[in-house]
């Protein structure tokens, strides 16, 4: 690595990454402003994420804000009181209802996404009641340990969103920023993640903690032991793709130091030149009323099941992909042929089986054959179409995941060129 260019490169970046003094000075004022509401209302609250931790990147405009509970509180009374206090102190700005583990509210005040969830006050060491009861451990643990080197999270984040590995949420299956900054940590810089990655094997395993659990249970590529609670693993979202994509950008980067690996334009692709010669169907249906997370999750359940769907029925699948833009919601696959022969080879007993295969020539009596050991016969093929096969899978809709049968009943099928008019579907497809 030439470590001159590539700190040059990086003092080019930063500027652009770095939070102005006045976007600071606003949101730091907005979320003492929220706070104190909630602290009027008898609850204790505190700022947490990549604001609580001076990491975030500037123009990423959210405030994530949790209030806490003891921990004997009733989980039907934390929610309850939980939500009606987001509600009451976002009263003016429309305050809407999302779900993690339980129900917490959200509005935009001021141009700045907030978030008020409850959670169980819990001190180090405890244990966890809910999921999010996390994050303000994490905030404390990364707080003391993050210290002069917040610039270094804020280019591993940006450098991972030019790729579209940040977050961890069903659509990305990347990195979150938790995972970020406790891969600088664990690494001491920017730099030093990305020498690192560029040598990372089949299994990579990091206890910062040295808590020393058995990682036989955590089967994912990328192990991070979590710090504040150690049988969890904070980087078990990061897909093997994800993985594999950050890992050949490390070592880009680090061969060859440009501004490109932060700020990338996506060049413009020719949709029609890129399908040609190649085999694609889609799927097309409404989005239902659910939010994202959940949405991402059941197409993607979905995809696995239809092309599951077409290679029990001998379709080769090459590649396969699930889009939404939470108003319709688009699967794709590609195919390497379309059509198969009427019959297929169906495999019987060996031959000196004598009683199985006196029951299968008695079934094929007209169509079987000896070849090796083995004993054959041709069966008719329930699909010999591939677009037969997919509307097939449509009709089964006990099998469908819950929130997508009922607009499955609506879809439609697209093949080759009429895909083009999925324009962001078919491009997000070809640049996988």
């Amino acid at each position: 690595m030439d470590e001159k260019t590539a700190k040059a490169v990086l003092a080019t970046v930063l500027p652009r990454l770095k939070p102005s003094a006045e976007e600071r000075e606003h949101d730091s004022k907005l979320a003492k402003q929220l706070i104190g509401e909630i602290n009027k209302l008898g609850y204790e609250a505190v700022l947490v994420g990549s604001r609580g931790r001076d990491t975030f990147i500037s123009g990423d405009r959210d405030l994530d804000i949790f209030m806490f509970f003891p921990k004997n509180t009733p989980r039907e009374k934390l929610e309850k009181e939980g939500l009606s206090v987001g509600t009451r102190v976002l009263r003016r700005h429309h305050p809407t209802t999302h779900y993690a583990e339980h129900p917490y509210s959200k509005a935009v005040v001021e141009g700045v996404t907030v978030e008020i969830v409850p959670c169980y006050k819990l001190e180090k060491g405890e244990k966890i009641i809910s999921a999010v009861d996390r994050t303000p451990l994490h905030n404390e643990w990364v707080r003391e340990h993050i210290r002069g080197k917040e610039d270094d999270v804020r280019l591993l984040k940006q450098f991972m969103k030019c790729r579209d590995i940040y977050g961890a949420d069903q659509r990305v299956n990347g990195f979150s920023g938790l995972l970020c900054e406790l891969l600088v940590i664990h690494y001491n810089g920017f730099l030093k993640v990305l020498e690192a990655a560029s040598s990372w094997k089949q299994k990579t395993v990091i206890d910062i903690e040295k808590h020393g659990r058995d990682i036989k249970k955590f089967p994912e590529p990328l192990v991070v032991i979590d710090p504040v609670d150690p049988d969890r693993n904070a980087a078990s979202a990061v897909s093997r793709t994800a993985l594999s994509t950050f890992i050949l950008h490390s070592r880009d980067f680090l061969k060859n130091p440009k501004q490109d690996a932060f700020f990338q334009k996506r060049q413009k692709v020719d949709l029609k030149r890129a399908i040609t010669g190649r085999l694609l169907a889609g799927i097309v249906m409404p989005a239902p009323n659910v939010i994202g997370e959940i949405l991402w999750s059941q197409l993607d359940r979905l995809r696995s099941q239809v092309k599951q769907h077409l290679i029990q029925n001998e379709f080769q699948v090459l590649r396969s992909s699930h889009w939404t833009d939470e108003k319709k919601c688009v699967l794709i696959f590609e195919l390497a042929y379309a059509e198969l022969s009427q019959y297929r080879r169906h495999t019987g007993p060996e031959v000196w089986d004598a009683e199985n295969v006196e029951k299968f020539i008695e079934k094929n009596p007209d169509h079987w054959w000896v070849e090796k050991s083995n004993i054959y016969s041709w069966k008719p093929r329930a699909y010999t179409n591939a677009i037969e096969a997919l509307r097939g899978m449509l009709k089964v809709t006990l099998q469908l995941p819950s929130h997508l049968q009922e607009p499955s009943k609506k879809a439609q099928l697209l093949v080759g060129t009429k895909l083009l008019h999925e324009k962001e579907a078919l491009e997000a497809h070809v640049r996988k």
